[in-house]
């Protein structure tokens, strides 16, 4: 969309001045919906240019690529954008926790609607990961204070860093993870785990020893849970197919590999006498 509007500005009238919602600036002027994001006169050209640059995209995509609909619910949320930037102004904040409740009242505070798709676009629009940043909490588990092992309408009242509640400014909470960071571990089944016994052990030990030193903020996704055993962590078996199908088959003896060398070299030579002369 980016290179589409950069290369054919005719299309975007007034583009750079918010408008109401209705599509129309004061006295009347400004893009309408008749007009804004109308690429009909261009289509051929962009077409070949998606097709150029951006050979993935399907059929469908292109379409809403050309549908003014698309421009148009853009421009709406670029103007909201636009009202929310106002209000909230333009520091940078480095706690998501305290930006989200910002946001919120600042969409009241300049009347605007915006749907969880929109919103989740204009946050994803001026947001970036900062690992200097304060922590994104997912959820609040309970607050602390309760006594060690007790239940509060039962939720933990203590924090397990191993599977991903931490404490947090008095809190129990569960921090939003980063998906680009989340990784897999291959930890090796036992006697006893291969038939489902000590599976939770097994993998805490494995993660304590072998992840926890060097990512103190990772942790065990408890969400992620095999059938077969009820343990967390899906259970998988790896064949070693060298190992049980593997032929060897030893190198061919060196005065043979030589004389074939010779045979070939001598074929070469007589190859390159027939082309000088």
């Amino acid at each position: 969309m980016q290179k589409v509007y950069e290369q054919f500005p005719e299309a975007f009238p007034d583009s750079g001045s918010p408008r109401p919602a209705s599509g129309r600036g004061a006295g009347g002027e400004g893009p309408s919906s008749a007009t804004y994001g109308d690429l009909s006169t261009v289509e051929a050209e962009i077409r070949a240019m998606v097709k150029a640059d951006f050979a993935d995209l399907k059929e469908k995509q292109i379409k809403d690529l050309l549908d003014p609909k698309t421009w148009t619910a853009q421009k709406e949320l670029l103007d909201n954008a636009i009202k929310l930037q106002a209000a909230i102004g333009e520091n940078q904040h480095d706690d998501f926790n305290e930006f989200e409740a910002t946001l919120k009242q600042a969409i009241k505070d300049a009347d605007v609607e915006l749907d969880a798709k929109q919103k989740k676009q204009i946050i994803a629009a001026v947001s970036w990961t900062n690992p200097d940043a304060e922590p994104v909490i997912k959820k609040v588990i309970s607050r602390l204070g309760a006594s060690p092992g007790s239940k509060s309408n039962g939720k933990p009242t203590q924090p397990d860093p191993t599977y991903g509640t931490f404490e947090y400014k008095n809190q129990i909470v569960q921090f939003q993870p980063d998906s680009d960071l989340r990784d897999n571990e291959d930890v090796p089944l036992t006697e006893g785990t291969a038939r489902g016994a000590n599976v939770d052990a097994v993998n805490e030990a494995y993660f304590h020893k072998e992840v926890a030193p060097h990512v103190p903020d990772a942790w065990i996704d408890k969400g992620k849970c095999d059938a077969k055993d009820g343990g967390v962590g899906i259970v998988g078996y790896e064949i070693p197919f060298n190992r049980h199908f593997y032929e060897y088959q030893p190198p061919r003896p060196l005065q043979e590999i030589d004389a074939e060398l010779d045979e070939l070299s001598s074929e070469i030579m007589q190859m390159l006498q027939e082309v000088h002369s």
